[in-house]
């Protein structure tokens, strides 16, 4: 006779909570304090050690009473609920799994759950062809949130997953009952996320073996279809982030030159990047005081109002502060603004595991995934560069009247002394569509030779370059997809040459050059860009490749001259 099966949520227990009295003494204090009655269990399991308690609450009403009896009328008297739950919890093999009946699940303190469980044994245990079911959430820090449902099942490749920008916070799909155990003729349904939903045995030897048997999967290594979803996760652990907030707060208020093992940059939050070359300078706001900053956000001066606060940790000052981007320097025109934290990335190891922030949130990198990331990024990086950019002298300023700097004097110096046959500078230009309105897009910086699109961006310390990224994908594709962005451009090449260049008919983009200077001390590699701006340059490279578009990132060298000023740009 087949077993009786119900469909119940699995959790397992993390290693914040180091034995079963560990975990019940986390129950005090919490709503079982106000059950009406209480009880504890503790039932035989063959080869487990297994603990229950139940509880119930004291009748109420049903929260709809009071509606209905206007909407109805009277009711009859004493319409009440009987709130009962219930919670087991077994130890298999040193493995401690939680069972909740009737809502009982909610008991289990968010720290003791183990967040990655239920992903991690459905990524290992799915059939990579029966996808059911996906819910992810984009990392470019726009809140978005995604979901997927086919209820007949669809190969995992075909859902259209960007591994390099989307986290998998809960997958579903059809796993074969033989690789649990179980005796049952058709596939059997499992969703995983932080707990493990599935038809599981009404019986406790067989349920034993069951959770023996997820034990045994969760070991296994991910397959290939699968890797991506394991690669990255946001931490949820209370206990993780508090460590990892305190390592950042250690950080924030370390003397200058202490990294305390934590790398720190400066970043643009990604609903601001297209925005982030308009901007000429930024106000920091952490705690009472508001500091101007001319320029790029300067990380030293976050970092000295940081150790500033002496009333709230620096971590929360961070978080409650806020900067704003401006479009002058003095930051009386505001172009947009995030809460202080948002500007910050930084990079830590613990214990083997690789932590990075990004957008204000931790999250967990694999070593196989950053390894992928690097690999992909480390093709884009040539021993010989294609394109012979100048270098960018340190004594490069404007002519007396002109507001144009950084890298705006940039390229017109290699315009001019390169001529515009060879890059053709359209810095600060706009194609036009109907989708970008009067102000357009900025197509590129540079126009190289063989109508390559670069984009030249400078940087202090090879801070994150994601807002120069996300610049060339919004560019690049927007030529490929749109005729009239192409017709645009078209145009503005041949009326900013003064008709000296002309894109040939049928043009389309085939190759973006990213050029970037750093600093002398620290060379531009795939190594030194921060985990998210490896990311992000890795997802552009993704992208575009799927366009036939050929990608190369280019160091621009410096030109140490402090006794010369070179004088660039008319006054206009």
């Amino acid at each position: 006779m087949p077993v009786p099966t119900h469909e119940l949520t699995i959790y397992r227990i993390s290693d914040a909570a180091t034995d079963v009295d560990a975990f019940l003494e986390t129950l005090q204090g919490t709503y079982l304090d106000e059950a009406a009655s209480t009880g504890m269990a503790f039932p035989d399991y063959p080869d487990a050690d297994a603990v229950a308690f139940h509880w119930r609450r004291a009748p109420a009403p049903a929260p709809w009473v009071a509606t209905a009896q206007h909407l109805i009328g009277p009711l009859p008297d004493n319409y009440a609920t009987v709130d009962c739950r219930a919670l087991l919890f077994l130890d298999v093999d040193g493995h401690r799994y939680a069972i909740g009946f009737g809502g009982g699940s909610r008991a289990i303190p968010e720290q003791h759950r183990d967040h990655a469980f239920g992903l991690r044994f459905t990524i290992r245990a799915v059939d990579a062809d029966r996808v059911r079911s996906v819910v992810r959430r984009s990392m470019t820090g726009l809140g978005r949130q995604d979901a997927t449902y086919v209820p007949s099942g669809i190969p995992i490749g075909h859902i259209g997953l960007s591994e390099y920008t989307e986290i998998v916070g809960r997958l579903a799909g059809m796993v074969d009952p033989e690789d649990l155990g179980l005796e049952r003729a058709r596939p059997l349904r499992v969703e995983g996320s932080a707990g493990l939903r599935l038809r599981i045995p009404v019986d406790r030897a067989r349920l034993v073996a069951l959770l023996r048997r997820i034990s045994e999967i969760c070991e296994r290594a991910v397959p290939d279809d699968f890797a991506f979803v394991e690669a990255v996760s946001p931490v949820r652990d209370d206990w993780r982030l508090a460590d990892l907030d305190g390592r950042l707060d250690a950080r924030l208020r370390a003397d200058p030159g202490d990294d305390t093992g934590m790398r720190l940059a400066a970043a643009v939050p990604m609903d601001l990047a297209d925005r982030a070359q308009e901007a000429s300078g930024h106000i920091i706001k952490i705690g009472p005081a508001e500091i101007p900053c001319p320029g790029d956000l300067d990380l030293d001066a976050v970092l000295r109002h940081c150790r500033l606060q002496h009333k709230v940790p620096a971590v929360q000052a961070l978080r409650r502060g806020e900067v704003r981007m401006c479009e002058d320097a003095e930051g009386t025109r505001v172009l947009g603004r995030a809460s202080a934290d948002k500007w910050l990335a930084a990079s830590v190891r613990v214990n083997e595991r690789e932590y990075f922030l990004v957008e204000g949130t931790w999250y967990e990198g694999g070593t196989e995934y950053f390894t992928s990331v690097q690999r992909r990024i480390a093709a884009l990086f040539k021993p010989v560069p294609s394109l012979d950019l100048p270098s960018w002298p340190d004594g490069l300023r404007p002519r007396p009247g002109s507001g144009k700097r950084g890298e705006a004097l940039y390229n017109e110096q290699v315009q001019d002394s390169l001529g515009p046959a060879r890059f053709l500078n359209l810095d600060r230009t706009g194609a036009r569509t109907e989708f970008h309105g009067a102000q357009g897009f900025e197509p590129c910086d540079l126009l190289g030779p063989g109508n390559e699109l670069v984009h030249v961006k400078g940087g202090k310390r090879t801070q994150p370059f994601s807002h120069m990224f996300a610049q060339a994908l919004v560019s690049a594709e927007n030529l490929c997809l749109r005729h009239d962005a192409r017709a645009s451009f078209a145009d503005l090449v041949r009326k900013t040459s003064l008709g000296s260049r002309e894109l040939p008919e049928g043009w389309r983009p085939s190759k973006v050059v990213l050029a970037m200077k750093v600093a002398r001390r620290m060379p531009l590699t795939p190594e030194t860009l921060f985990p998210n701006a490896q990311i992000a340059l890795a997802h552009l490279a993704r992208t575009l490749t799927g366009y036939g578009i050929e990608v190369e990132v280019i160091a621009i060298g410096r030109e140490a001259g402090p006794d010369t000023v070179i004088l660039v740009g008319d006054v206009r």
